[in-house]
């Protein structure tokens, strides 16, 4: 993908940091999110995240849901009883900021792959453009592409490592429970 004037001008998006995203959406992550956020925090995996139903919430990714003895779940980050994300602080700033999953590090823009799953594009993301919240986004020294390209990059390479293992637990005979598949994934879970 090339840098043109219009991504150029998205480079400059950055999050006003209203916290809009960090109290209203479901946060997809992948295990490579987990792992960072679990060194970082010390917390067990299954402390950082639920497997949500199609019930909780909007996603029309089938590729990404896990079944599990009770049916299929999209694993998502935690959120406390009020809706906000687990790492929201009383500041209202991310207290896990350095580990945070990749969709809130490329956030508030959003990558358009082509048929071949390349980057094909970038744009705000469809949250913003859907106004699913009241983002408070703004145009302001934002990041470099190169910068902004590594990072969409990696997060690419991560999801697909995370899809192929998805579809490699699927397909076995047993399924299991939230724990379960945390351990299948390598990730530590808690004694409790």
């Amino acid at each position: 993908m090339k840098e043109t004037k219009k991504i150029i001008k998205l480079m400059k998006s950055e999050c006003g940091q209203c916290t809009a995203c960090c109290r209203e959406l479901f946060l997809e992550v992948t295990d490579a999110d987990i792992l960072r956020l679990a060194e970082h925090t010390g917390i067990p995996a299954d402390k950082l995240v639920k497997l949500y139903s199609r019930a909780d919430i909007d996603c029309d990714e089938e590729s990404d849901w896990v079944s599990l003895s009770y049916g299929k779940r999209a694993l998502g980050l935690n959120k406390r009883r009020n809706g906000d994300c687990i790492f929201l602080s009383s500041s209202n700033t991310c207290s896990a900021y350095e580990a945070r999953p990749m969709t809130c590090r490329i956030f508030p823009l959003s990558v358009v792959y082509d048929d071949d799953d390349e980057i094909a594009d970038v744009e705000i993301s469809d949250v913003i453009l859907d106004k699913s919240v009241p983002c408070k986004h703004r145009c302001a020294r934002g990041t470099s592409f190169r910068t902004f390209m590594t990072r969409a990059k990696k997060a690419q390479r991560e999801n697909d490592r995370y899809i192929e293992k998805i579809d490699s637990w699927n397909t076995r005979k047993t399924k299991g429970n939230k724990n379960d598949f945390l351990a299948f994934l390598g990730l530590r879970v808690s004694n409790t």
